[in-house]
Formats: structure tokens, sequence, C-alpha cells
């Protein structure tokens, strides 16, 4: 990779969290950066994808020192805009509570401050999911947790879609399709982020700390989530003062659910925290 900082926007991308592949980032990739006003970087976590996986718990201040260590090693160093969604949203928080010098803004999307007990649906599902091998059946099964299920039999509404009959079948085929640029989640992988995820805790004194940075945010968050209670997103837009987008009807995968409004909204809060 060969990156250069400049004066411009920049815009790092965390990604959520368990099975789930930077690749997923398309829409948001792909509408910032033809705006030519961004530089879009996405990566995958330790324990996902292409990175490695190392046994062991992992911890989202130790996620957030290896984005750290990333944007180290491609030199951005200022003018970066933040946008992370449920476990992404974790180590962003992590992130600019310890450097905050380097940001500018930052999205929270269906995430949390720590704490929270998963509702039973989501410990369930995710542990039938651990020993399933067939990508397609694990996939399948995971997405009722992400998405509505009146989104998910629904036609999609983009034109470029609109061969698949529902939108299950389109996300399972690009799901099944972005493996053969990445690789599945590996057992050490899910086990360590999903350790990361339960142990993780920021307190509203911390939070505090991120507030008096002057770093504008924003939180969304759907009302239909089976993997982060929307109450957390509400505590954070309270602790931070800060706007709460809320879609009505909405999961937790909003940027894959939403994409036209959930773009728009990210690109306004970056240009306004830029000055546009």
């Amino acid at each position: 990779m060969n990156f250069t900082a400049t004066d411009l926007n920049m815009f790092y991308l965390s990604w959520a969290s368990l099975n789930s592949s930077c690749l997923a980032w398309e829409n948001q990739t792909n509408y910032l950066a033809k705006s030519g006003k961004y530089t879009v970087l996405i990566f995958e976590n330790r324990g996902m994808g292409l990175s490695d996986a190392p046994s062991g718990l992992y911890s989202t201040s130790q996620l957030a020192n290896d984005a750290k260590d990333l944007l180290d090693h491609v030199g951005w160093e200022k003018n970066i805009h933040v946008d992370g969604v449920s476990m992404g949203g974790m180590i962003a928080l992590e992130l600019l509570i310890t450097w905050p010098d380097r940001f500018s803004s930052l999205v929270l999307t269906s995430t949390t401050s720590g704490r929270q007990v998963p509702p039973l649906k989501a410990i369930t599902t995710l542990g039938s999911l651990i020993f399933v091998k067939d990508p397609r059946i694990k996939v399948g099964r995971a997405i009722t947790l992400v998405y509505p299920p009146q989104w998910l039999s629904a036609k999609p509404e983009d034109i470029e879609y609109a061969h698949f009959e529902t939108n299950r079948d389109m996300f399972i085929t690009h799901y099944l399709a972005r493996l053969e640029r990445s690789r599945p989640q590996t057992l050490t992988g899910n086990i360590g982020q999903t350790a990361a995820c339960l142990s993780h805790y920021v307190s509203d004194a911390r939070l505090l700390k991120l507030k008096e940075s002057g770093i504008p945010v924003l939180v969304m968050t759907g009302t239909w989530d089976n993997l982060v209670n929307p109450k957390n997103s509400y505590h954070l837009a309270k602790v931070l003062e800060c706007p709460i987008e809320v879609f009505d009807g909405g999961g937790h995968g909003l940027p894959g659910e939403q994409p036209a409004r959930y773009n728009k909204l990210i690109d306004d809060h970056f240009s306004k925290a830029r000055g546009d």
C-alpha cells in the first residue's frame, strides 16, 4: 500500500465485527471515492479475512493499537474521518479517545460503549454458527441477526441488482463473492474478536474526554437490532451531546441495508466537519 497524506480529507473505515470482511464497505468506499473528496482506506481487523488471526483473547484497545499502527504505516497523521460499525465503533472509540489529535470527525453506527448484554437471539445464533463450515448456510443464518425480515424478503431497490429476487439472494451472492477475494473467519479469530466485544468498556468519563476534544460525532442506529440494543446508541448520543440519526425499522447493518441514506449522512457529516 502507498498512500500520501495531504491537506485533503482523509476517510478511514473500521469495519464491523464477526465474519465481516472489509469488502462489505464497498457501497461506501465507491460512493465516497467517486465524489473526489476523499482518500478511502479499509482493512480487515486482527482475526478476520486476510489479516492474521493469532490465538488468544483480543481487546478493543489492542485492535485500536493495530489500527493506529496501520495509520502510521501509510503516513496518515491528520484529517482522518472515522466510521465504525458495531465492533468497529468500539474500536473507533478507543482510537479517538487515545489519539484525538489525528482525527477530524467520527460516525458511530449500531455500537456501544460496552457492558451490554447481547440479546438472547444473538447469543444462540452466533453460538450455533461457530462450527458451521458451509459458508452459504452460515451466512443464511447470520443475516437474520443483521437485517430485518421485511428487508430480506423484499426485492432490491437498486436497479443494478434488479436481477435478484430478494435482498437475501443479493446479500448471500455478494458475501460468497467476497470470500473469493478474502477468506472466512477462523475459529481463533472468532473467539478473539468475540472476547474483544464482550470485554469492551468505555466509561462515561472517557466518553467525556472525546466530547471535550471537540471532534464532531454522529451516532446512527436502527430501531430493529438483534446484536446491539439501540439504547446503547441513545446513551452515546446523550453523553457525547451529539446528533443521533434513527432509522425506523432499520437493522444492525445500516450501510448495506439503506446505503443511499447512509452514504449521504456520512458525506454530509464529514463535509460539515471539514467546513465545506
